[in-house]
């Protein structure tokens, strides 16, 4: 009986557990999908810490970037860090206005008359447009491979319900369950049509009163024998 009753106890603890954990996972992924989306529609150029990420939807820094690579970018606030041979992320000037374009630097950094000079590996020696400091948005720090699925499953319909309406569907039948069985319980705390739970005290009295019905059995089998 104790065994069974400490087994219940550790079942029931589990569970709360396993509860607990997957509300806080849930919210969390909730809170941090909702602040992405605000923060993408929002931002001009979205980063979080000084850091951003972008999708690269071309194929003029092949092979160096290929079409659906991910790669962080690192803000930039000092000219003097920018080198020949470094890959920025800038906002395009000349034939390249208004787009978000990830070039190869390929002037010695920010020149004396203050621009700076790229090119896409796929076109090497056609080079863009100049830019100024003031362009850039940041140098690549690397490609972000394991981001590259996940990045295109948030993009797409079904992905944005994955990650978004999936888990919260999950947490709204969490909370319902939750209701409903609270809603079923009595006074005591016990679900209405299950064997209430035990209480310390009834506890106690069974298991002395099966260690006393055991020294009756072993007392009656000793005096059979002396018989």
């Amino acid at each position: 009986m104790a065994e069974n009753q400490e087994g219940k106890k550790t079942k029931s603890t589990r569970k709360k557990v396993v509860a607990i954990i997957l509300t806080v996972l849930l919210v969390v992924v909730l809170i941090l999908g909702v602040a992405a989306i605000v923060h993408i529609k929002t931002a001009q150029d979205p980063s979080i810490f000084g850091y951003g990420i972008y999708t690269v939807i071309s194929g003029s820094m092949e092979p160096t970037l290929n079409v659906g690579d991910v790669i962080l970018v690192k803000k930039v606030s000092d000219p003097a860090s920018l080198n020949k041979e470094d890959i920025i992320t800038f906002r395009g000037r000349g034939k390249l206005e208004g787009k978000v374009v990830t070039h190869r630097i390929v002037s010695e950094g920010v020149e004396a008359n203050g621009f700076i000079t790229t090119c896409g590996d796929a076109n090497y020696g056609i080079n863009d447009d100049p830019i100024v400091f003031e362009d850039v948005i940041g140098k690549m720090v690397r490609k972000l491979s394991f981001l590259q699925f996940l990045h295109s499953l948030f993009k797409s319909k079904v992905g944005f319900a994955v990650i978004i309406f999936i888990p919260l569907l999950v947490l709204l039948i969490f909370q319902v369950v939750n209701f409903v069985r609270a809603c079923k319980m009595d006074k005591d705390g016990n679900v209405k049509g299950e064997e209430p739970a035990e209480t310390e005290e009834e506890e106690k009295r069974k298991l002395i009163e099966e260690y006393l019905k055991r020294q009756k059995r072993i007392k009656d089998a000793e005096n059979k024998k002396k018989k």
